[in-house]
């Protein structure tokens, strides 16, 4: 399976002394859908998201666009490219309104110069990120569709109704499937009473059968 075509979704907390760290620095807020960073850039700061949701996705030669993870706040990302010092392989762009603080080589620098144990918690955050992207991609290699899509209801941000704003063509984008195979497995969970559907929205109805046919 290729990477583009697998979302993931799982938050990794970091460690205190991080947050305390970033989380004090001045931040620039973001509207939703504008580009925080572009694939092929090079990458002078990765990124702290103090408030929001900030997408992750990948741009192929043809112009397909997939998405590949999305991040909460209290997550850091973008740091990949900043640390190897190759351009960056994806972009990021805000989902919603959302507070960044950008983090620079200084900035790192100085944070493990006056506290050389946080850069042993940062090793330890990246270290726990890799772990879990490689968990799922293991894991994910294997699921059906129809699981990737339970999969992405389940973990995308929803409202207190539990409905959450999306359209077939931003699920299919995120699970690697088409609009008509998205279509017929949501038409198919709307029959079996799990979701309701509506223009740009999909309510969920019964999580636990969502999360039993998840994987």
């Amino acid at each position: 399976m290729k990477i583009n075509e697998i979302q993931f979704d799982h938050k990794i907390e970091i460690p205190y002394e991080i947050f305390k760290n970033l989380n004090s620095k001045t931040f620039k807020r973001y509207k939703a859908n504008e580009v925080v960073y572009r694939q092929g850039e090079m990458a002078e700061n990765f990124f702290f998201l103090k408030e929001g949701r900030v997408q992750i996705f990948v741009n192929s030669p043809d112009g397909m666009e997939k998405i590949i993870t999305f991040y909460s706040s209290g997550e850091v990302f973008g740091e990949a490219s900043f640390f190897d010092g190759y351009p960056r392989i994806s972009s990021a762009k805000a989902v919603r309104n959302s507070e960044i603080i950008a983090i620079n080589k200084q900035d790192i620098i100085s944070l493990f110069k006056n506290d050389p144990l946080i850069a042993f918690k940062f090793i330890e955050l990246l270290s726990k990120k890799v772990r879990m992207l490689s968990r799922e991609i293991n894991n994910i290699s294997f699921l059906s569709a129809e699981q990737r899509i339970a999969r992405y209801l389940l973990n995308h941000d929803k409202d207190s109704k539990g409905t959450l704003k999306c359209t077939h063509e931003d699920i299919g984008k995120a699970v690697g499937a088409s609009r008509i195979t998205v279509n017929r497995i949501l038409n198919k969970f709307s029959e079996n009473g799990w979701i309701e559907t509506g223009y740009r929205n999909i309510t969920l109805l019964d999580t636990e059968s969502l999360m039993d046919h998840s994987g």
